[in-house]
C-alpha cells in the first residue's frame, strides 16, 4: 500500500541553499486556539529541486483550473474561520526549524515573493 498524508494546506515555502522545502499543515483534531478554533499544526515537510517544484506547481496549477471548471474551488462551509483581525496561528506560529530564504546565487535564480498561506 502507498503511504499518504493528509494536509489542510501548506503553511509556508521557502528556498535554502538551491532546495525548495514546503510545510504542510492540518488541523488539530486536539488542540484549539484561545476563540476555540483548531490550532493549525505542522504535519510534514517536503524538500525538492527547484525545477521539481516548477513541475509541481504547473501540475497544481492544472489540478486547481479543473476544480474551478467544476465549481468545487470554493472553501467548504465546515472550514474553521478565524476571528475578525485576529492573527490566525499560521502568522503567530514559529516553524519547528528556524527557515529563512537563502540569498540568490549564479547557481540558484531568485525565487518569487514568499507565497501566501492558504489558511486564513
Amino acid at each position: 500500500m502507498v503511504e499518504q498524508i493528509f494536509s489542510d494546506g501548506i503553511g509556508s515555502i521557502a528556498v535554502i541553499g538551491g532546495t525548495v522545502r514546503i510545510d504542510f499543515m492540518v488541523f488539530s483534531p486536539n488542540e484549539k486556539e484561545v476563540n476555540g478554533q483548531p490550532k493549525i499544526v505542522h504535519v510534514q515537510r517536503v524538500v525538492m529541486t527547484p525545477e521539481g517544484f516548477i513541475r509541481s506547481a504547473e501540475k497544481i496549477q492544472e489540478a486547481a483550473q479543473a476544480l474551478a471548471k467544476l465549481g468545487t474551488a470554493s472553501r467548504p462551509a465546515a472550514e474553521p474561520r478565524p476571528v475578525e483581525n485576529a492573527p490566525s496561528s499560521a502568522e503567530t506560529a514559529k516553524p519547528p526549524h528556524p527557515v529563512e530564504i537563502a540569498p540568490p546565487t549564479e547557481a540558484q535564480p531568485a525565487a518569487a515573493a514568499p507565497l501566501k498561506r492558504p489558511f486564513p
